[in-house]
């Protein structure tokens, strides 16, 4: 059911802008025959992505996802702005607050080539944001003693490797991680977007390798790891020199615990109180958990700093309105009484390779102690 959902959905964003762009084509057979097989051949692709999607390679359907995703975004944008200029035509009947009239065939052309314009300027900004990727720098204080004044993290989270995030992404991802110089990297899930095969096929632990701090590398899983199979890519992302933190900690130098959370989605879980019972937090604590719900938790519980992803800072309009309105902090800085919290946006994406009010990031984060 909820695959003839997603599949009504797209026929009908679809439907829109097909009326509306067919009835200001010119009267020419070949246009509007060749207009017709665009539209039919598009819907019955991503008919076969979702009805056929266990006789497909991931490959295709990385490829399918990211080329549909993103068609259907633009479509979605272009709804929006048709939307609003019938509004405006309707108004205008009555208001005549217009000089010229919009419901003529010539200002319906100018009109739509200045909103597809407009939707694919969109697309690209929104591509240039993904793979121009910030770096993200804050400073904190933690008013505990440890061995050292302060200490670098370079965190990243949601890179979400396999097909459509591959092992060049990832290569540049590295780059810039190994660019900032860390005492210590952690990755606060979904590294891997489900299935750890595209990632195994590419040999992304050749570039996992090439990470360094002299700390370590720390993970931990988020649900699309749990949507996959979850056991492989942990195994996987240990043999690529990963540490990965299942519901447990490890103390850096006797002074710095890290400590890293299951995901959510995992029922079996300990609770945050239960994680942290053996823990002296006389000594700074630092707690990666992928996804940013009950903060108040780690506040409660003594927690110096938090780093989690997972929401994408929304990713794409309106999604950011949603995540937005969804969570305490669906992006950026946050600090609650003693408690630093930091939210990523990720490094990386799911679905449309793109970002529209959301920016792919790797946060820098210098923490300053008590000497």
């Amino acid at each position: 059911m909820f695959k003839i959902i997603i599949l009504l959905i797209f026929i009908a964003l679809n439907a829109f802008v097909y009326f509306k762009v067919r009835a200001i084509l010119p009267e020419n057979i070949f246009v509007k025959t060749i207009f017709n097989i665009f539209f039919i051949v598009i819907i019955g692709i991503f008919a076969a992505s979702i009805f056929f999607r266990e006789r497909l390679s991931l490959l295709t359907l990385a490829r399918i996802n990211n080329y549909e995703m993103t068609l259907l975004l633009a479509f979605f944008y272009l709804m929006l702005i048709l939307l609003f200029v019938g509004l405006i035509s309707i108004t205008n009947k009555h208001f005549h607050y217009l000089p010229f009239a919009l419901n003529t065939i010539t200002a319906k052309r100018t009109v739509m080539l200045a909103a597809l314009g407009f939707v694919a300027l969109i697309i690209i900004w929104g591509r240039c944001n993904f793979d121009n990727i910030k770096i993200e720098k804050i400073d904190i204080n933690i008013n505990k003693k440890a061995n050292v004044e302060t200490l670098k993290i370079v965190a990243a989270s949601d890179l979400h490797l396999g097909y459509s995030i591959d092992k060049k992404n990832l290569k540049e991802i590295v780059a810039l991680i190994n660019s900032l110089n860390p005492d210590i990297i952690l990755l606060a899930g979904d590294i891997v977007d489900s299935y750890s095969q595209p990632v195994i096929k590419q040999n992304m632990k050749e570039e996992f390798l090439q990470l360094q701090a002299p700390l370590g590398v720390y993970g931990v899983i988020g649900n699309h790891e749990c949507y996959g199979d979850a056991e492989n890519i942990v195994n996987y992302l240990k043999s690529a020199g990963i540490i990965m933190l299942q519901d447990s900690s490890v103390l850096l130098d006797n002074e710095i615990y890290i400590v890293g959370r299951d995901d959510k989605t995992i029922k079996s879980r300990k609770k945050l109180d239960e994680l942290l019972q053996n823990i002296d937090k006389r000594k700074p604590v630092i707690l990666l958990d992928h996804q940013p719900f009950n903060l108040e938790l780690a506040q409660e519980n003594g927690v110096d700093l938090q780093i989690s992803g997972h929401t994408h800072g929304g990713q794409v309009f309106p999604f950011n309105l949603i995540t937005k309105a969804t969570y305490e902090k669906h992006h950026g800085y946050l600090k609650k009484e003693n408690t630093h919290y930091y939210i990523s946006s990720g490094a990386g994406g799911w679905g449309p390779k793109l970002r529209i009010g959301s920016q792919s990031e790797i946060i820098e984060i210098t923490v300053n102690f008590t000497r």
